[in-house]
């Protein structure tokens, strides 16, 4: 099988994560999907970050109706810092024989040199990508000729993805604007309930 690791920390998911893992199952022809949240992300300020159950929950809400979309919560259970390539080794071990991916958007693709142990992910895995508002599909390419010399394999889908950030969405949820367009009805729902990014 074809399996893809669409690791964030998803706060909230929304509905660009969902295109975007949907685009990648029919252009790599992907058997699965498993979404990721992290514990606490590497490179990142967390400041923002609710936590990881809530986080988890609505993951669980947004992907309920995809029959190839699953949730883990290994990272989660791992705690500490989320390392990417911590989490490729679990899942090379729960699928051995399997073929595995790893979904993430531009702006992390620019940065994985930076990224703990990256010459293992990129031995490890077929890294997808996407562009977006900030960055092209010619610099996305330009970045994969750089990123050979290590050996790394990528797939990067040249149409453009839509430039919608889990901050904006939080920014809309402080001024109280209308955020069912761009998240699982469910999860405006479990927001609204739990009083998240108020």
């Amino acid at each position: 099988m074809k399996i893809a690791i669409f690791g964030g920390s998803f706060n909230p998911i929304h509905n660009a994560h969902v295109k975007l893992a949907q685009r990648f199952l029919c252009e790599v022809a992907l058997d699965k999907v498993v979404f990721v949240p992290t514990f606490i992300t590497p490179l990142k300020d967390n400041t923002s970050v609710i936590s990881s159950e809530h986080r988890l929950k609505m993951c669980e809400l947004a992907l309920k109706d995809y029959d190839n979309f699953s949730v883990s919560d290994v990272e989660i259970k791992r705690a500490g810092y989320s390392y990417s390539s911590d989490t490729i080794a679990y899942f090379k071990e729960l699928y051995p024989q399997d073929e595995l991916y790893f979904i993430m958007g531009a702006d992390m693709y620019l940065t994985l040199e930076k990224w703990h142990e990256f010459e293992y992910i990129f031995n490890n895995v077929t890294i997808l990508t996407a562009p977006r508002d900030d960055c092209s599909f010619d610099e996305l390419v330009n970045k994969y000729e750089y990123y050979k010399k290590y050996n790394c394999k990528s797939y990067i889908t040249k149409e453009y993805i839509e430039d919608l950030s889990s901050t904006s969405i939080r920014d809309m949820i402080l001024r109280e604007a209308d955020i069912s367009a761009y998240l699982d009805k469910d999860v405006v729902a479990y927001i609204d309930k739990h009083g998240l990014y108020r």
